[in-house]
């Protein structure tokens, strides 16, 4: 009987992570992303505070709002996103939302904007505790690194949370990419 009681022990500890779940974070696809003003550190609006959905319109675009994230797999993503940029037909738009809660963290947003090796991609800063967080139903636990969102015409139609800036995550961000920038 312990022996069975082990077993059984060993093959639930073995299934646990397949029924573990990522942290959900994030508007749904399908549902409309809205205005908010965060503070541009790089990008064509550099040092303004232009609201990205209201500028440019519905316009394909990506938003990734970055909660802690490591700064080589934003640069990675944001690299990506800014070549996506550059070879684009539809006008493509990308930002980058880095989430504050202290001086250091805006410092990172421009630590990040100087790595991103093209000028296309607006990287952004917005304090954690705007209401804009909250609209976006952005995840803030700290299990939650990136929340990424792809939209046409102001609605979402693909999100990734945690994304990773290797060549899978990238190419799942580039397919989901690919059904709106046409």
């Amino acid at each position: 009987m312990k022996k069975a009681l082990i077993g059984i022990a060993a093959i639930a500890a073995l299934a646990l992570p397949v029924f573990a779940s990522a942290p959900d974070s994030g508007l749904k696809v399908g549902e409309m992303t809205s205005a908010f003003e965060p503070h541009h550190v790089s990008g064509p609006d550099k040092g303004t505070d232009t609201c990205p959905v209201c500028k440019y319109g519905n316009r394909p675009a990506v938003q990734v709002w970055v909660n802690g994230d490591a700064p080589e797999n934003v640069v990675a993503i944001a690299n990506d996103l800014d070549k996506k940029m550059a070879s684009s037909k539809a006008e493509f738009r990308a930002f980058v939302v880095y989430l504050t809660h202290c001086e250091k963290c805006v410092e990172m947003s421009g630590t990040i904007a100087g790595k991103v090796k093209g000028e296309k991609v607006a990287v952004t800063n917005l304090p954690i505790d705007s209401p804009a967080v909250g609209d976006y139903k952005v995840n803030t636990d700290t299990a939650v690194k990136n929340t990424v969102f792809v939209y046409k015409n102001r609605k979402v139609v693909a999100k990734f949370v945690n994304l990773k800036g290797d060549e899978a995550g990238l190419k799942a961000l580039n397919a989901a990419i690919a059904k709106v920038d046409n």
